[in-house]
């Protein structure tokens, strides 16, 4: 059984490509408009890079199954 140490969760995370805003929104089915307001309610997690946002897919499903209930 491998288990896996903390640096080498820390290296996964660093090696996930940053989603753009567009992208975000697209694979999550919503509009950019959305992601802005979510950004905003502190609803998604986000990176801020300069003036922009990105985002890492793992954080962002993440923050979001701990706000939103699944019937």
């Amino acid at each position: 059984m491998h288990t896996t140490n903390k640096s080498e969760q820390t290296l996964d995370r660093a090696s996930e490509r940053l989603l753009k805003k567009a992208e975000l929104a697209e694979r999550l089915g919503v509009s950019t408009r959305t992601i802005d307001d979510w950004q905003r309610r502190g609803r998604i997690a986000y990176l801020k890079i300069g003036r922009s946002a990105r985002y890492r897919w793992g954080d962002v499903i993440a923050k979001l199954s701990e706000l939103c209930r699944v019937n």
